[in-house]
């Protein structure tokens, strides 16, 4: 069938935020909260998680829900050694002065000040320079850009009384180290001498986004943020949902043998229920139905675009010992004590320690609880067990056999959870 209804790739929204209801939820009654009362409802979220759970779709859908109210949306993609924050907020405002949107054109004043410009006039409505973001974060004090949102804030709500402003912040990891302490002591200043202003925070993150604030100086920000962590998995039934619900808006009706085989290869794994989705609705005849066959015929499809677009990559990518390390976790389904990893590997814990940090900050694993770990994707896991003989024989460092892992895993290392057709790369 044509016309697919699936939303495969990176930070695509899905045509259902399946499992997300309630948080979602939650998020819009804040923001009415905020909209009515100001800074003193409101809760600051990041929404963690590992890669491919849905953390920028739900930053996209909460940033949709705040625009549909009459929030001004800042948004703020973090990328390493690119514009920031300030930024973001300069080029929004020289963008909806450009528009002459009217709220931004009587806040023009207090966000000259920040910018050291003036907006919006004799050529400056391009923005600032972007190569000077470090510099331009360190001259910024916290309570001139808390006062500059409060006023815009302000202006926004006497022509949209239920708005307000939203500044949303995705792949704070990778954020600059002078950005984060200067956001965290804006949204306290907006709290201390603006309570009642109409100003709230989104960001998202890898699970250790924590620490991150903590090493670039932000102090206690799990008292700052609200931090929400997402699934890396859905329950089967939401799983089945995600995949079903959007076929049945469109005509189309999955089989159940079909919905609980595409739950069984994906397990659950958000990104992967899209891509695994879309190609059984391509591999479909159709007209009107998914069938079992059709999801057999999309997996191997599916397969192999992960190892041509991840998989694959990511291995050759991998350091020795993170890929080492990887492996030895694979051999125990993919989640496992940190105390067992060492057993396999046959070396002490705190030898391996840097590795496990390494894989958390890269976002190949997350901790859910103290000393254990958890490969990020699921299909990794089989894939990496098929693969490490060919890449340790390729490898200049001298890594564990993988039959010698399998020797020191006791009392024997489980079968891998079930994955797609992904051994023919």
């Amino acid at each position: 069938m044509d016309s697919s209804v699936y939303t495969p790739g990176a930070g695509h929204l899905p045509p259902v935020l399946a499992g997300r209801d309630d948080l979602l939820h939650a998020m819009t009654v804040r923001l009415n909260d905020v909209a009515n009362v100001g800074r003193t409802r409101s809760e600051d979220v990041v929404f963690t998680g590992v890669r491919g759970v849905g953390k920028t779709a739900m930053l996209t859908a909460y940033s949709a829900a705040a625009a549909e109210r009459g929030f001004e949306v800042i948004s703020y993609q973090a990328v390493t050694g690119q514009a920031g924050l300030v930024e973001s907020v300069l080029a929004r405002a020289a963008l909806r002065i450009d528009q002459e949107v009217k709220a931004w054109a009587r806040a023009r004043r207090a966000l000259d000040r920040i910018s050291g410009v003036s907006l919006g006039v004799a050529g400056i409505s391009a923005g600032v320079n972007v190569h000077e973001q470090t510099a331009t974060a360190r001259r910024v004090h916290p309570e001139a850009l808390a006062e500059a949102l409060a006023t815009l804030a302000a202006e926004i709500r006497r022509d949209a009384p239920t708005g307000g402003v939203l500044i949303t912040v995705d792949e704070m990891q990778v954020a600059a180290k002078s950005d984060l302490p200067l956001l965290a002591a804006t949204l306290h200043r907006l709290n201390v001498e603006h309570p009642q202003a109409a100003v709230a925070f989104a960001g998202t993150g890898l699970p250790h986004v924590p620490t991150v604030l903590r090493e670039a100086g932000v102090t206690h920000p799990d008292r700052l943020f609200l931090i929400e962590e997402l699934a890396p998995v859905l329950p089967p039934t939401e799983a089945r949902y995600a995949v079903i619900e959007p076929a049945r808006r469109a005509g189309v009706s999955w089989s159940t043998e079909a919905a609980d085989r595409i739950v069984v290869l994906t397990n659950g794994y958000p990104a992967h229920l899209q891509l695994f989705a879309d190609e059984a609705w391509r591999a479909a005849p159709g007209p009107g139905s998914i069938s079992v066959d059709d999801v057999d015929a999309g997996a191997r499809r599916a397969g192999d675009r992960l190892v041509r677009q991840s998989l694959g990559p990511r291995l050759n990518e991998l350091p020795p010992r993170q890929l080492e390390y990887l492996t030895a976790i694979a051999l125990h389904g993919g989640s496992v004590t940190t105390r067992v990893v060492a057993e396999t590997l046959g070396r002490q814990q705190r030898e391996l320690s840097w590795i496990r940090d390494e894989l958390l900050r890269a976002g190949d694993v997350y901790a859910p609880s103290r000393g254990r770990v958890v490969m990020s994707v699921p299909a990794f896991a089989p894939f990496l067990l098929s693969h490490y003989n060919d890449a340790r024989d390729a490898s200049d460092t001298p890594l564990l056999p993988l039959a010698a892992m399998r020797s020191n895993a006791a009392p024997e290392a489980p079968e891998p959870l079930p994955a797609p057709n992904t051994d023919g790369a």
